[in-house]
């Protein structure tokens, strides 16, 4: 069986267990139903189905169990933090584009600069063996690189970039590098320190990778038409509505109210302003009366 078919059956099956629990036969005529849309081949027997139980757990760490009181298959114990409908959203864009090749061009893609996604398996492998990586890092601000070591903890994507996140054995804190920064990567033969540190924790309320302001409610307000974006496309996971009208409408967010966060609302100009904070609308109009400068 091709991989590619059988990586999106596991695919589609998590995602139909997780939103709606199944029978085996239930789950089956979906199956049948992708098989018609995708053109792959989904018909499957239980037997087939328990060993693809079986490997769910093994490669995405997902658990399916038998409901005996419902007499349904679920998903239980999904972690929050793992996003499969980003894997299986990814997973059907890849498809799209591998058929989008048979076709012509019917697919257009924004052409990016290199996200250093070729050192991901072997930052990952450090990661789960306790490693330490040694690589070159170029700064923005320096002429030439800086050699690091470093203890990798975990990868995070923030603002359409890959960083790498970990404890520096040479300054002793928490640093963060661009992906696209490093070169140069080596994993050593030395093991890293005992880390009590949960970092999904430290991000959980970051946007993009800056943590240096305390995390705090925000509140911002938008006008009726700009909010429909908002809802269907939030700035950050903690946004809900608190207030609206026919003209506007009222956010509530607990952020880190930094950098990145501020060129976050500027990305939307006009349409949307900051109420909450005192402190952060009063910089925001500071910066925004320093950039009228500019067009004088």
């Amino acid at each position: 069986m091709a991989k590619r078919e059988y990586i999106q059956r596991h695919l589609i099956i998590i995602k139909r267990l997780k939103n709606r629990p199944s029978s085996f036969e239930e789950l089956h005529r979906y199956l049948l139903e992708q098989q018609d849309i995708t053109g792959e081949n989904f018909n499957i027997s239980q037997r087939t189905f328990q060993r693809d139980i079986k490997d769910i757990y093994t490669i995405y760490g997902i658990e399916i169990k038998f409901n005996k009181s419902k007499g349904k298959y679920e998903v239980f114990d999904m972690e929050e933090e793992k996003d499969y409908d980003r894997i299986f959203e990814s997973f059907e864009t890849l498809s799209a584009i591998n058929l989008s090749n048979h076709m012509g061009k019917k697919i257009v893609l924004e052409r990016k600069a290199d996200k250093g996604t070729e050192h991901l398996h072997g930052i990952l492998y450090a990661i789960e063996n306790n490693w330490l990586i040694a690589f070159q890092h170029q700064s923005y601000w320096k002429d030439e690189p800086t050699y690091r070591t470093l203890q990798p903890i975990l990868i995070k994507e923030a603002q359409h970039r890959w960083y790498l996140v970990g404890w520096d054995t040479e300054k002793n804190e928490i640093r963060n590098f661009g992906l696209d920064r490093i070169s140069n990567l080596e994993i050593t033969n030395n093991k890293g320190i005992s880390l009590d540190i949960d970092l999904t924790q430290y991000y959980h309320h970051a946007i993009g990778i800056e943590t240096y302001e305390p995390a705090q409610k925000v509140i911002i307000s938008s006008s009726a038409y700009q909010a429909q974006y908002l809802k269907s496309l939030p700035i950050h996971s903690s946004q809900k509505v608190v207030k609206e009208t026919k003209k506007e409408c009222w956010f509530e967010l607990f952020v880190h109210p930094t950098n990145e966060f501020i060129m976050e609302v500027f990305k939307y100009n006009n349409t949307i302003q900051v109420i909450e904070p005192v402190w952060l609308r009063d910089e925001i109009k500071k910066r925004v009366q320093d950039m009228m400068k500019h067009y004088k």
